[in-house]
């Protein structure tokens, strides 16, 4: 499971969105939560009249009042942090490892009176830059009511973990059996053939991709995909592996996850493919995008 798990917020209804599904997962698992802001320093002269004063006693006072509705929907360990920072990615993510957080959940888009249009590009960067893996909350556009209950009922029962035949996109087997909260977790392991080059030949890109050729690579990347199922075995719950081809890896996973009612997607940043070598860094971008369910980004260690 994961123990602390830190949730950036700016101040917006589309923000508070992340809580949903870090609520649910705190809860379920008695994880700690996090609650973190970033303010920009205030650029004034030094005043025995402000000396010891607040800067920003408004972003204090909301802090406390999500911390109390996270408290209301059963979260039990719960803390706030105002930071103070022009760099709003580098205090964040140096404040996840101050705390030892194994988790950051955050919407991939939010403007607010705390800090506006920040939250898009603070997803991205901390996707870029963050050690510990990062759960993209597509926040819908009506928003969640401030001051409403949080709802708790976001459960990852069915988690499709990307693919590529790297060691770099199994590192994403651990931060997904992580979101297992009990026995009936479904986990689907996706491997997406590209298929878009079938019939077409140029001097730049060589051969065709022929239907033999598919065949060939759909042989060899089911042949590894058992492997993989074996190697990942979590201990209770049940373990899928499937090979698609389609015309764009994004597309293939992001078109799986909608087949078999995915509840997350979880891939790796890079990595590489089989047959066109694709960086997966690429394909998690697009993915990203496309989504309309969370995605588990996993930052691979190592060469």
């Amino acid at each position: 499971m994961f123990e602390h798990i830190m949730v950036p917020l700016d101040g917006t209804e589309l923000a508070e969105q992340a809580l949903i599904p870090a609520v649910s997962l705190g809860r379920e698992r008695d994880s700690h939560l996090h609650l973190t802001t970033v303010v920009r320093p205030q650029r004034t002269e030094y005043s025995e009249l402000t000396a010891g004063l607040s800067d920003s006693p408004a972003e204090d006072d909301y802090m406390e009042a999500v911390a109390a509705r996270v408290r209301d929907a059963g979260a039990s360990n719960v803390s706030t942090a105002r930071l103070s920072s022009d760099n709003i990615v580098d205090a964040l993510e140096a404040h996840r490892k101050e705390l030892g957080a194994d988790l950051t959940v955050i919407c991939t888009h939010g403007r607010g009176s705390i800090k506006r249009a920040w939250l898009g590009s603070v997803a991205d960067g901390l996707v870029r830059t963050s050690d510990a893996p990062v759960l993209l909350v597509r926040a819908a556009p009506a928003g969640e009511a401030r001051g409403s209950e949080i709802r708790t009922d976001m459960s990852f029962d069915r988690v499709l973990v990307a693919l590529d035949g790297s060691h770099f996109s199994r590192q994403a087997f651990g931060p997904a059996t992580r979101l297992a909260g009990s026995s009936d977790t479904e986990f689907i392991l996706a491997r997406i053939i590209e298929a878009s080059g079938v019939g077409a030949r140029s001097a730049m890109t060589g051969p065709a991709v022929t239907d033999e050729r598919l065949h060939q690579a759909r042989t060899l990347a089911e042949a590894k995909l058992n492997l993989e199922v074996q190697s990942f075995a979590p201990d209770g719950h049940s373990v899928e592996a499937v090979v698609e081809l389609a015309p764009s890896v994004a597309q293939g996973i992001l078109d799986l996850a909608q087949s078999r009612g995915a509840d997350v997607i979880v891939i790796a940043t890079h990595g590489r493919s089989g047959i066109q070598r694709l960086v997966l860094g690429s394909v998690a971008d697009k993915v990203i995008r496309g989504a309309d369910l969370p995605v588990l980004v996993v930052r691979p260690q190592g060469p």
